[in-house]
């Protein structure tokens, strides 16, 4: 229990140490999100899978080089704490970068012309 506790407050530590990039993110993000919204259902419905493959593939990236950017090795993980870190970390980055995909995938996503064609595009 003791290890949780410590890597919760090293996480606590370093977040405070980056406040200002990850309030920046976090506004970057709910502009983001804004945007993307007002694109509907469907937008977010196509958008969906290229997300979760982006995220994916920034989840396996950083859980091969969070280690040699740390200077340590894959070889070097003894500890189930480690690993557990090693895949907490990496599904971290996994998930924010769904977060940041999703929505720049959904304000792609072409719109939508309705049931009437253009001039019910043409009437928004």
């Amino acid at each position: 229990m003791y290890e949780i506790i410590l890597v919760l407050n090293i996480l606590w530590e370093l977040a405070l140490d980056h406040a200002a990039l990850l309030i920046g993110l976090s506004g970057i993000w709910a502009v983001l999100m804004l945007l993307a919204l007002r694109r509907g259902a469907r937008a977010w419905r196509a958008a969906l899978p290229g997300a979760l493959l982006a995220g994916l593939v920034l989840g396996v990236l950083a859980f091969f080089t969070v280690p040699a950017a740390t200077l340590s090795s894959l070889s070097e993980l003894r500890y189930w704490v480690d690993w557990a870190n090693l895949v907490g970390i990496a599904g971290g980055v996994a998930a924010v970068g769904v977060a940041f995909a999703w929505p720049l995938l959904a304000l792609r996503t072409p719109a939508r012309v309705g049931a009437l064609g253009g001039a019910r595009a043409a009437a928004h």
